[in-house]
């Protein structure tokens, strides 16, 4: 198709409520992949490059997500849609020159090169190809889309419509995809007038009340960070693979129950953050599709985040608790269309970022699969280095099996202390499936979770020199009989110390200083509520992380514990 020099060239809208978090995210990280989904395949094969070029260039033009770069203006972030894109070669690397010894290290380290490269996203569009020759018959493809243009279930379109493509262009004859589906911005504008008309105000309503006051909820960690804005933390990944027996388990309660496996799988993370952090308050994130039949294969970023929230009482049985669990979800379902930025909008300004209400994501897996049509193609499992949570879990749900790919931040969850935690929740999901009637505090989830490696290990038990100067100075001004805790304090300091992992020497010490963050701040207030006064709440913490002045706040017998 040619444009009409008459014709504008790009066109400039403003960005989606669905992009805005991960938007900001990037302009603090903007050297970082943490948002780079990967589809990487090994082909051996007669390799065509001009079949897989044509393939790719089709893609960006029947997508205009494909082609849209991102700035920031006087009125906010906008996207600018290139109406007729140039034609973008695959990025090749040939590996053919090298001895054999040689090229499986060099090709481990080409994939984890384009793999993990960043994007300039106002200089680029959010998609590249790179193809790495390893050999006359072996080719390796590496597919990398930034999340600011592709979520899960687009990357499974893009997949699909790529396979058609390259196969129409190895047989000469037209693709067989249908109408170019409606644009990103087509959605986007459906979305802004909505929220602009109150469509969505009962979707406000509901999260408004539902998430007042609330943080996060994660498994505690080794090695502590305080940071309350949005980073990219260094990641790890693991599968773990449900044997026969216990897949088998857990479908026929799944069925049994009326449940799905997906809620099923939920709430034992529920109950083993509950049994590990004494909260019974459990708040954690999941990615919706947001998609409905009109807008079904549009790529973008249509994937809304909602947020679980559930009341865990481990005295309760597991069948009792899996029942409260799924209304819990569906009604979260019910109220997905409300875009997630304008969600924490109506929160308070603590949580506005997303870092402590989203500690923690727990969904299921999007399915997607590359078909050529000819030679031998067989997916890699691979990862960025980089992610944006402090543990993401995705349940692939499949008729050939289960597994929970866990990513974890390595300055939260040490390698063992993640190996500890996956393995410990295995061992859970088989007690809970086994006693699903019995009261979960009776079936030993505590000393299953006390076998976790590491939580107390190197770098949690000692203050960081700045952190000890900060109380040698504060205790040196104080002075005297004003640096002696009371009562009420040594029990308060005492908590913090069990906690936290590092000793409590001065009231004027603060929470967060010490090593405290979110993913801490539950078990903190629970062993507060349970042995000093019931008055304590999370909301209390973070507005007084100074131990005197948080024990000031708390009421004891009916009294202020300090006047």
């Amino acid at each position: 198709m040619t444009v009409n020099s008459t014709e504008p060239k790009t066109e400039t809208l403003p960005i989606g409520p669905l992009q805005e978090g991960i938007w900001l995210f990037w302009r603090l990280n903007p050297a970082s992949p943490a948002y780079s989904m990967l589809e990487i395949f090994h082909f051996e094969g007669e390799f065509v490059l001009e079949a897989v070029e044509f393939a790719f260039n089709e893609l960006i033009r029947r997508h205009e997500a494909l082609r849209t770069t991102f700035r920031e203006s006087e009125a906010g972030a906008v996207q600018v849609i290139a109406c007729e894109p140039e034609l973008r070669p695959a990025e090749v690397v040939d590996l053919r020159h090298l001895p054999d010894e040689e090229r499986s290290e060099r090709l481990q380290s080409a994939i984890s090169a384009a793999a993990n490269r960043p994007f300039d996203l106002e200089a680029e569009a959010g998609i590249r190809l790179t193809a790495l020759r390893v050999s006359d018959s072996r080719t390796t493809l590496v597919l990398v889309a930034h999340h600011l243009v592709c979520d899960g279930l687009s990357m499974a379109v893009l997949l699909d419509e790529f396979g058609e493509l390259y196969r129409s262009a190895r047989r000469g004859v037209p693709a067989e995809l249908g109408p170019v589906p409606p644009g990103y911005s087509a959605f986007v504008g459906k979305q802004l007038a909505a929220l602009a008309d109150g469509t969505y105000e009962e979707e406000r309503e509901y999260w408004r009340e539902r998430l007042a006051g609330t943080t996060g909820s994660a498994l505690p960690g080794a090695v502590r960070s305080s940071a309350r804005t949005p980073v990219a933390r260094d990641t790890a990944l693991m599968s773990l693979t449900f044997d026969d027996a216990l897949t088998a388990s857990l479908t026929a309660f799944a069925r049994r129950t009326r449940s799905t496996q997906f809620s099923v799988l939920l709430a034992v993370m529920k109950a083993m953050i509950a049994a590990a952090t004494g909260e019974g308050t459990t708040v954690l994130g999941m990615a919706t599709s947001g998609r409905t039949p009109e807008f079904e294969r549009t790529v973008g970023v249509l994937a809304n985040t909602i947020v679980i929230r559930s009341e865990i009482d481990l005295t309760r049985s597991f069948a009792e608790m899996l029942g409260e669990v799924s209304l819990d979800l569906m009604e979260a379902i019910d109220h997905q269309d409300l875009p997630f930025s304008r969600m924490l909008a109506d929160l308070d300004a603590e949580q506005q970022l997303g870092s402590d209400i989203l500690r923690t994501v727990f969904t299921a897996g999007a399915v997607g699969s590359l078909k050529l049509g000819e030679g031998d193609l067989s997916e890699v499992f691979a990862r960025t280095e980089q992610g944006p949570f402090d543990l993401h879990v995705a349940c692939d749900i499949t008729d050939a099996g289960i597994a929970l790919d866990w990513e974890y931040a390595l300055g939260t969850y040490p390698h063992e202390v993640a190996r500890g935690y996956a393995a410990a929740y295995q061992e859970i999901l088989a007690r809970l499936l086994g006693e699903p009637d019995a009261p979960m505090d009776s079936l030993g989830l505590a000393e299953v979770l006390a076998r976790v490696p590491g939580l107390a290990g190197d770098g949690a038990g000692a203050a960081s020199p700045a952190v000890a100067a900060d109380r040698q100075a504060a205790e040196g001004e104080e002075g005297g009989q004003d640096a002696v805790f009371t009562p009420a304090e040594e029990k308060v300091a005492a908590i913090w110390t069990e906690v936290l992992g590092v000793p409590v020497e001065s009231p004027h010490d603060d929470f967060f200083d010490l090593g405290g963050h979110s993913l801490l701040v539950g078990a903190t207030i629970a062993g507060v509520r349970q042995q000093v006064s019931q008055s304590a709440t999370l909301r209390m913490l973070f507005d007084y992380p100074q131990l005197r002045e948080f024990v000031s706040q708390l009421e004891v017998d009916g009294q202020p514990a300090r006047s």
